[in-house]
């Protein structure tokens, strides 16, 4: 009876482990066919498609990421932006490729209403763009503290308060309170 017990338990653990690797085996694979579209689509090419305003259809959504990835750090913010709005899904909650798409859009505004060049109007609507595409993020996953931290940052750089700008209130400043003269609190 033990022994039964025993081969049945280590029977169940092996079945296990080898579900385990043949998930990580599909994903290998996966990973790898991504990989390799990437490879095909040069960054140049990327952004002069771009321009042109064609899109692959064939291309994975994974691909379309790294090909906004790639624009953004060359310097093509108008069509990274497009293809990032293009991963995010209307009207239902962002998948992992989506969610990385808020991330990185926002990261993108940040950095383009952050910058020294920015003027000050279009500086707070870029922050603000940032700042909406992080809650987004955020609903989607609450638990990504690299979204939150870029949130904070965010709001730092453009408080949403008006209470700390416009001061203290001017009944709060007058509203004195005095002691009754019979308490009973001082030696």
């Amino acid at each position: 009876m033990r022994r039964t017990l025993v081969h049945t338990l280590f029977g169940t653990v092996a079945i296990c482990c080898a579900a385990w690797a043949a998930y990580g085996f599909v994903r290998l694979q996966q990973t790898e066919r991504v990989d390799q579209a990437i490879l095909a689509v040069s960054a140049s090419n990327a952004a002069s498609r771009d321009e042109r305003g064609e899109r692959g259809d064939d291309e994975a959504r994974e691909v379309q990421l790294a090909r906004a990835i790639a624009l953004s750090k060359a310097g093509a913010y108008d069509a990274a932006a497009r293809l990032y709005n293009g991963l995010i899904p209307e009207g239902s909650p962002p998948d992992e490729v989506g969610r990385a798409a808020l991330f990185d859009l926002g990261n993108l505004y940040l950095r383009e209403g952050g910058g020294e060049t920015a003027q000050a109007v279009q500086s707070l609507a870029m922050i603000g763009e940032a700042k909406a595409r992080y809650r987004l993020a955020l609903r989607a996953a609450p638990d990504d503290w690299d979204v939150r931290y870029n949130l904070e940052r965010a709001l730092w750089l453009a408080p949403e308060t008006q209470s700390v700008l416009a001061g203290p209130d001017v009944k709060e400043q007058h509203n004195v309170k005095l002691r009754d003269p019979l308490s009973q609190d001082l030696p």
